[in-house]
């Protein structure tokens, strides 16, 4: 018997032992039959509690990332940055993995699907349009940001260009996309939207999860610099996310602005 649940407000199908909806956080309708009986599944798998909770932890994984960065990098001196960025940014995933794993998926049916890693609701050239309109939101943003810092004379807090050392020489600057470009990209939309805003939804609701979400967003990246464009950029995915029900698209628009990032940065 089908025991997943849709959703009347937003159309998102959840599974069964779930009583929030994964894509939008109303409250899903109840499974048993029974006027005044209790909602299957119970307290829903995490809430604004874990999410403190997750965030304090992704933070101490960040220090720990840059400890493993630094002493990875020592080891060859010459792509000091490109090799402590690569093996940083693996440490931080695995990081993300333990920590949305424990405080919330594993509570659930479906974890995956929890998480926001399932097929979005929307058709795929809807989605398409919908992730392609966000991350040209997210580069108008950051372009409109440093335009005023130039305009204001506020040089000093004009996010730089990704340096071209962060990037292995040659083909092996594969590696460096697929750790910035993919892995990346994976994590944190994971982190950010499929656990930090997906556990805020069903306490405070879709636009102020939102805000909060692209809040910790930018200031969990500890660079004064990119703060404003960064939250402007967590304010598209977030949207995404809640647009889609998914981390997909997401991912996508995230792995796009990385890359083109890097691009940049190689020159072409």
């Amino acid at each position: 018997m089908n025991l997943d649940l849709h959703c009347a407000n937003c159309g998102r199908i959840s599974g069964a032992g779930e009583i929030y909806c994964v894509g939008c956080g109303k409250r899903l309708p109840r499974t048993d039959g029974a006027a005044g009986a209790p909602d299957r599944g119970g307290a829903p798998a995490w809430g604004a509690p874990q999410v403190a909770l997750g965030l304090l932890l992704f933070l101490t994984t960040l220090i720990v990332a840059l400890f493993v960065a630094g002493g990875v990098g020592g080891l060859y001196p010459a792509q000091s940055l490109a090799l402590g960025s690569w093996a940083g940014v693996h440490v931080v995933a695995v990081g993300v993995a333990l920590i949305v794993w424990f405080l919330g998926a594993r509570r659930t049916a479906r974890p995956w699907r929890a998480l926001g890693l399932a097929r979005p609701r929307t058709s795929a050239v809807a989605t398409g349009l919908l992730a392609a309109a966000a991350l040209g939101f997210s580069i108008l943003a950051t372009f409109l940001y440093r335009a005023a810092l130039d305009l204001l004379g506020l040089e000093m807090l004009r996010p730089t260009a990704v340096d071209g050392a962060l990037l292995f020489p040659g083909a092996a600057a594969a590696l460096t996309f697929q750790a910035v470009a993919v892995v990346t990209p994976v994590s944190e939309e994971i982190m950010f939207r499929g656990f930090a805003l997906r556990g805020l939804l069903a306490a405070i609701g879709p636009g102020p999860a939102v805000v909060a979400s692209a809040v910790v967003f930018s200031v969990l990246h500890l660079d004064a610099r990119v703060m404003i464009p960064i939250f402007f950029t967590g304010l598209a995915f977030g949207w995404l996310y809640v647009r889609t029900g998914s981390v997909w698209p997401g991912v996508a628009a995230h792995a796009g602005q990385n890359a083109l990032a890097l691009l940049a940065a190689r020159g072409l």
